[in-house]
This record gives C-alpha cells, sequence and structure tokens, in this order.
C-alpha cells in the first residue's frame, strides 16, 4: 500500500477535488425524511446536495472506468491505477450507502 504522500500524487488535483466534494456530501447529508425547503440556505442541504449526490456518484464510476482504460494502456503503472479505481469505487460505495436512507425516504 502507498504511503500518503504518493496516495496523494496518484490522485492529482482534480480527484482529491472530487474526494473533497464527496466529503462535504457525506457530512452534510440532512436527517431522511428532511422536507425541503425552496427558500434561503436551507435549500442548500435540501435541495442542492441531493441533486449533487448521483452526478458525484456518476462522475466516481466514470473514473473508475477510465483509470480502468488507463490501466489498460499503461501496465507499467498497474499499482497506481488499481489503487485509484480502488478510491473511486470506493468513494462511489460510501456515498451510496450513506445517502441511501435519505433517498430511500424519498421514495415512500
Amino acid at each position: 500500500m502507498p504511503g500518503l504522500r504518493q496516495l496523494l500524487k496518484w490522485l492529482g488535483p482534480l480527484r482529491l477535488m472530487l474526494a473533497l466534494g464527496v466529503l462535504v456530501l457525506l457530512v452534510l447529508r440532512p436527517a431522511p425524511g428532511t422536507p425541503p425547503v425552496y427558500a434561503g440556505w436551507d435549500m442548500i442541504s435540501t435541495l442542492i446536495f441531493p441533486v449533487l449526490v448521483p452526478l458525484l456518484f456518476m462522475v466516481l464510476l466514470l473514473d473508475a472506468i477510465m483509470s480502468a482504460v488507463q490501466l489498460a494502456s499503461y501496465p507499467g503503472e498497474r499499482r497506481r491505477y488499481r489503487t485509484v479505481i480502488g478510491v473511486s469505487l470506493g468513494m462511489a460505495l460510501l456515498v451510496a450507502l450513506w445517502w441511501w436512507p435519505y433517498f430511500g425516504a424519498i421514495l415512500r
């Protein structure tokens, strides 16, 4: 397993910003069953963040797919791209599991 410095280098700035966005979505999830607010600052957590969740989820999956393409193209960097795929899929799984109760309450 690479060290933290090596992992940050392998991820690069765009993936780090993506991870920061995921972290924000994980921390600021509203409670399941919270009604949407259509004005004021509460609109961000009840309308904007739930809209961003599927978008970031799909971007994480796309990043994993593109890393798999890079893995096939550059066999000398197998360890790097396997790590990136694992991080992307792990974050996607974490987002899906953490937000599942919120979206489940909406669909009921």
